[in-house]
């Protein structure tokens, strides 16, 4: 997803007009026609100005860049816009730790319930030593299960994405 398609989407969100974004970043008069440049990909906000804009619609910096933030925040962010552009396609699972050791059973494998509304075939597990991606996955599987159950609404799960991680 473009950087001009994350400022419509989050200024859709924000339930703000064109003009209205343009303003409060101080884009004056012409603010509306920047803002419509930006969002269609004929322009791109340099930094100073993409960081303003990310102060105006309270969200992260990052929700609103096309990557460079280094490895894992880009991978991270890739994986929210997946989850934006694609919803339900992205299952997280908490895991618990169990005496079995991976790597020393061959035929060790995770195992799932077929009670539930899981693919036709098996999905594939996948988890990261990295510290930042194991933590964010393990904080957006908790929030993607509180949305899942009811506790927090389609709009609270999006403002989370868009504002982590200063959640």
């Amino acid at each position: 997803m473009t950087t001009g398609e994350k400022i419509k989407r989050i200024r859709r969100h924000r339930q703000m007009t064109q003009k209205e974004l343009g303003e409060k970043i101080g884009l004056g008069a012409g603010g509306a026609n920047r803002i419509a440049q930006y969002e269609m990909g004929y322009r791109i906000p340099k930094k100073p100005l993409l960081e303003k804009m990310a102060e105006v619609l309270n969200v992260s910096a990052m929700a609103l860049s096309e990557g460079g933030n280094g490895a894992a925040v880009d991978v991270l962010e890739q994986l929210f816009w997946l989850d934006e552009e694609v919803p339900g396609i992205i299952h997280l699972v908490l895991t618990q730790r169990e005496a079995t050791q991976y790597n020393k059973n061959l035929n060790f494998s995770l195992r799932y319930d077929d009670n539930d509304n899981w693919p036709p075939r098996c999905p594939t597990a996948m988890w990261f030593d990295d510290t930042i991606l194991d933590d964010f996955l393990r904080d957006w599987a908790v929030i993607q299960k509180r949305l899942q159950l009811g506790e927090i609404t389609q709009h609270e799960y999006f403002e989370w994405k868009i504002r982590w991680p200063e959640n």
